[in-house]
């Protein structure tokens, strides 16, 4: 799949020089945010395929930014597309973790330090499932 389009909403400079260095080289036009509330506005004024989405962000945090983009995608204010949540902040109990990605109504969840072909596999998977919804 090539030309897609995917934001990276991260703060760590170095994370995302590696994967949009990555995604790019794999045909991905690539943008980012560097925090949550310039991941909303570029997400409501231009179309992406999917989001990595990181938690702990200046401004709202990874679980609010997703479940405000999926809410709008339900009520078809947005067009809908999928949010891959990369976070390193693991939670204490599997009935916290459900809650939080229930609540966040992200579409997966990936731990860091991740590899980058997992995260490439994990992309490409959520691209498939999307145009075999459309």
């Amino acid at each position: 799949m090539k030309g897609e389009r995917i934001l990276i909403v991260e703060d760590d400079q170095d994370i995302v020089e590696t994967v949009r260095y990555s995604l790019e080289l794999r045909g991905f036009d690539v943008d980012v945010a560097y925090d949550g509330l310039h991941a909303l506005r570029k997400a409501r004024e231009n179309k992406y395929d999917i989001m990595l989405l990181d938690i702990m962000l200046p401004g709202k945090n990874g679980y609010e930014v997703s479940r405000i983009l999926k809410d709008e995608m339900e009520e078809g204010k947005l067009d809908p597309f999928r949010i891959l949540v990369l976070t390193a902040r693991k939670v204490n109990s599997a009935e916290r973790e459900d809650f939080l990605a229930t609540w966040s109504k992200a579409d997966e969840y990936m731990y860091k330090p991740f590899e980058l072909e997992d995260l490439i596999t994990r992309i490409n998977n959520h691209l498939k499932e999307a145009a075999a919804c459309n």
